[in-house]
This record gives C-alpha cells, structure tokens and sequence, in this order.
C-alpha cells in the first residue's frame, strides 16, 4: 500500500490577539494624551491653532496608518498571498516581494514584519518564531529565490 502525502496547500496565520491588543491599548492611551493636550491649548488665532492642528494632523496620521498594519496573512503553496488589516486586503504574489524585513532586535520574538511590495510596503504583526509564520517565509523562499530576508 502507498502512504498518502497529505501536504497543505494553503498556511495562514493570525497574529497573537494580545500583541494586537496591547498596541491598539497603548495607540488609544495616546490619543487620549493628544486629546487633552488639545483641549488644554484652546483654540484662538496664531501659534495656538497651529500646535493644535500639527497634534491633529499627526494623531489621525497614526491611526490611518496602524489601521493598515496587518494581522494575518495567508500563502498557497503557488505563492498568492494575501495581508488582511482593519482598513484593507492586499492582494500579492510572492514573487513581487523584493524584500522581507523582520524585527530590529533579534531577541525579541514579537514585532513587525515589513514586506516591501513593488510600490509600497506592507507591515505584519508577528512573532517570528511560531511555526505557521516559518512555514510562511519557507514557501516565500522556495518560490521567489531572489527574495531578501533581513534579521529573519
């Protein structure tokens, strides 16, 4: 009789709700910062305004960009990965990925991954030593040789 190889096509992983937790609660515990900082400057003519506006600017900045962080991404075995945020889907092959960029500290297992897609890059909570994420890059590898891997 011949063993059947069962070896699945489709790997997905879901960042740790916790880690994604913690960074929303320390994002809410800034604005909040930048809220009363806000108020407590006033609104009136010249130097005052302008600080308010430039704390405005940079908190919805921050959030219009931590929204599209990913939390989970998922491969098939031909490549066609797709990173899921609160804002949006991306839709990529591994083979347009030129560069894969892990954690500045290699201690820390939880961070960011950063993809650096064709036109933009594309950030993924992670932590880089579960199973599922190493079986991740092992199929970005297999598939597009020329792929950089930094501190991974």
């Amino acid at each position: 009789m011949t063993k059947s190889l069962t070896i699945p096509k489709h790997y997905v992983y879901q960042s740790p709700v916790l880690f994604v937790g913690v960074f929303f609660g320390i994002l809410i515990a800034w604005t909040v910062i930048c809220l009363l900082l806000i108020g407590s400057i006033g609104f009136s003519w010249g130097w005052p305004l302008a600080r308010s506006l430039m704390i405005t600017f940079l908190m919805v900045y921050a959030w219009y960009f931590a929204l599209a962080i990913s939390y989970k991404v998922s491969i098939t075995a031909d490549g066609d990965m797709e990173l899921t945020s609160f804002r949006r889907t991306i839709q990529v092959k591994a083979v347009a990925i030129g560069m894969v960029e892990g954690p500045k500290w290699a201690l820390i297992k939880y961070g960011f991954i950063r993809f650096r897609l064709e036109r933009e890059k594309a950030y993924l909570y992670a932590c880089t030593s579960d199973e599922t994420i190493q079986k991740i890059l092992k199929i970005m590898r297999e598939v597009n040789e020329d792929i950089v891997f930094k501190a991974l």
